[in-house]
């Protein structure tokens, strides 16, 4: 997975290309689905990441996955993701999965973080603790 440049609307874009190991049949036609969950949880914990502009430990509380229509390998994997909301201690987030040549939608999925564990209040956990020594 590679993260994108930083998008203008606050959306956390990320690409994976498509590779025989990540397929889910033996034509290797099609990404097996749990790439597509690991992507957009990845995806929607960067949005986390980005919306807190900090990083802190977060910890997936819950995940769920629409998918859509099957993923071909036939271009990148590309998940859009963005925290849409957030409390002292959770964060919301969702994320469209898009493939082929038109980045068509092919899943759609969202989430729930815990925010702020005991380890984030430890020194030097987070680019703003850095920043302070």
């Amino acid at each position: 997975m590679q993260m994108d440049a930083p998008s203008a609307d606050g959306r956390t874009r990320m690409h994976l290309p498509p590779q025989p190991f990540l397929s889910g049949d033996a034509s290797a036609n099609f990404f097996f689905p749990g790439v597509l969950f690991s992507m957009a949880d990845t995806a929607c914990g960067m949005a986390v990441f980005r919306a807190l502009g900090r990083y802190v430990p977060i910890a997936t509380i819950d995940m769920r996955i629409d998918h859509l229509a099957p993923a071909t390998m036939d271009a990148d994997l590309v998940a859009l993701a963005e925290c849409y909301r957030m409390t002292q201690s959770i964060a919301f987030a969702r994320c469209e999965l898009l493939c082929g040549p038109q980045l068509k939608v092919v899943a759609i999925a969202v989430g729930t973080f815990m925010l702020q564990s005991r380890s984030a209040k430890k020194p030097g956990i987070n680019r703003q603790d850095e920043r302070q020594q």
